[in-house]
């Protein structure tokens, strides 16, 4: 490998900021929502009812052609909307050609997950406060670094500084493919997805390796391969605090004139919901912050990071730990690792989960055959070792991308290593999804 050979790459990134629309651009751009939203059900009910009829035919013994089946496709449904739109909408053509063409990606997304039996029929989009519409790329673009330029609603300001993705534009290292424009608890985001041309270091030569052990209690542990703890943060448990706030504001909500078949929800209740929603997104940012810092931070300080394959889908069937599991995000801190590592020239292993890197010695490789959630200690019976469970663990995770390991990544070497035969050394109930034990908890 050569340490300063770089590559140049055409990636995909988003770029996020939100948005400050005048009271009469939150007007057109609830229209472009609320026009997705309808063509998308109107699109629905038409494919409905000519399956029902032409079940009902072939019931009868009346024999359908291919042909008689509507095309679930993206053109087959935008052709399908050009030829209902003056009867269903008359008022289509006050909003862009992108929001129809929205409606249509969403809904032949939605069939073929329902043909590849990953999810079930598509349900009619409900009304309510919120929503979302997506624009191609023609249709929005940057006025400045203040300033966003969408079609048929003109310039929006936004709040923050959008200098990190102007420069890209000005100097042609980034595109605009599509921008999704979002109402969440009555603030407005955009969304860009860019094709960025960026340059990727080459992997560095493997001389800073981290162990991350996550867990619960303290939600990253670091250690080197000698057993030097170099990393520690906290779990703010983000939703846990704001449970009380959260549980005050929906009481409130519930006693307001909500939304119902036939009624509409009053400016109260749109009011008390709101405060319900921007609860929801202070939790989720502030739980994305840490995540984006952290991962950051590892990815250009350290060669080679080591992480545990979890089993998170597995782990939140225990309702014991599931709220401080999905609190925690540990798929999310994993997914940011997985394309920061590649920005930044290090390396991510991903070690077995059966791998017990809690219940093995970091000392003289001892591994116990029993090791509870409330030990927080580990005590080792062969060797008299005593270390903090989550520091142990995280050494032992260290130790496996060192070079010549079964997971080690040297030079050249792969970054997700394939699944380790260590049965064989672990208790059944490490990492285990069948039962509530865990590792790094």
């Amino acid at each position: 490998m050569t340490g300063h050979s770089t590559t140049t790459v055409v990636v995909t990134r988003a770029f996020s900021y939100v948005i400050d629309p005048t009271p009469a651009q939150i007007s057109m751009l609830r229209s472009h929502v609320g026009g997705s939203r309808f063509a998308y059900n109107t699109l629905l009910a038409l494919v409905k009812d000519n399956w029902d009829d032409n079940r009902a035919k072939k019931d009868a013994g009346i024999e359908v052609a291919k042909e008689d089946w509507i095309d679930t496709g993206h053109f087959g449904l935008l052709y399908l909307w050009s030829e209902h739109r003056d009867e269903a909408a008359p008022w289509w053509a006050e909003n862009g050609s992108s929001t129809y063409n929205d409606a249509t990606l969403r809904l032949a997304k939605a069939f073929t997950n329902f043909h590849k039996g990953r999810a079930k029929f598509p349900n009619f989009k409900r009304k309510g406060q919120g929503g979302s519409v997506r624009i191609m790329g023609p249709a929005v673009h940057l006025a400045d670094s203040h300033h966003v330029r969408v079609a048929r609603i003109g310039e929006i300001k936004t709040y923050e500084s959008t200098r990190k993705l102007y420069r890209h534009l000005e100097r042609g290292t980034g595109k605009i493919v599509a921008a999704t424009l979002t109402e969440r608890g009555g603030k407005w985001t955009i969304s860009f997805t860019v094709e960025i041309t960026q340059t990727i270091p080459a992997p560095r030569a493997p001389e800073r390796i981290i162990g991350i052990d996550l867990g619960i209690t303290t939600l990253y542990t670091g250690a080197t391969p000698d057993g030097e703890h170099v990393l520690e943060v906290e779990n703010p448990r983000h939703y846990v605090r704001a449970e009380k706030k959260l549980a005050h504001a929906q009481r409130i909500t519930s006693r307001r004139q909500g939304p119902k078949k036939g009624v509409a929800p009053s400016n109260r209740w749109k009011k008390a919901n709101g405060r319900v929603q921007q609860t929801h997104a202070g939790v989720a940012n502030a739980r994305k912050n840490l995540i984006h810092e952290t991962t950051t931070m590892l990815a250009k300080n350290y060669d080679v990071i080591v992480i545990e394959d979890l089993n998170v889908a597995g782990m939140v069937k225990n309702r014991a730990l599931a709220k401080h599991i999905e609190d925690a995000a540990w798929g999310e801190f994993a997914r940011q690792l997985e394309y920061k590592t590649t920005w930044y020239g290090s390396t991510l292993v991903r070690v077995d989960r059966f791998y017990p890197s809690s219940k093995t010695c970091s000392q003289c490789r001892t591994v116990k055959a029993t090791l509870s959630l409330d030990q927080r200690t580990y005590q080792c019976g062969a060797c008299g070792l005593v270390l903090g469970r989550d520091l142990n663990a995280a050494t032992n995770l260290a130790r496996q991308g060192l070079p010549g390991t079964s997971s080690g990544t040297g030079r050249g070497g792969e970054v997700r290593p394939a699944q380790q035969n260590l049965v064989a050394t672990a208790h059944p109930d490490e990492a285990s999804t069948e039962t509530p034990t865990f590792v790094g908890a």
